[in-house]
């Protein structure tokens, strides 16, 4: 079950690189890479759920795993209403 766990550690990591990656950087707006930014973070969240699994500790993990969830969701409403007050101010100029 550990290998398995581990895997998909692995597998999750992998495709935060490869396809996140790939569209937070070449993100045609502001908002494209904001939402490239709020799935790494939801698959940050996801790592740190298995490797609480595979430490046999999921109970202390979870506490970690709902705090980053509300910090990046906050973050994420502050980010947008910057960028979307600033495309706003953009356009009138």
């Amino acid at each position: 079950m550990h290998y398995f766990l581990l895997a998909l550690i692995v597998a999750i990591g992998a495709l935060n690189i490869l396809v996140l990656f790939g569209r937070i950087i070449p993100g045609p707006t502001v908002f494209d890479r904001l939402v490239g930014v709020s799935l790494i973070g939801t698959n940050t969240i996801i790592l740190f759920l298995l490797l609480g699994a595979v430490w046999e500790r999921l109970d202390m993990v979870v506490n970690v795993a709902l705090a980053y969830a509300v910090v990046g969701f906050i973050t994420l409403l502050v980010l947008a209403k910057y960028f979307e007050g600033k495309s706003e101010e953009d356009a009138e100029s």
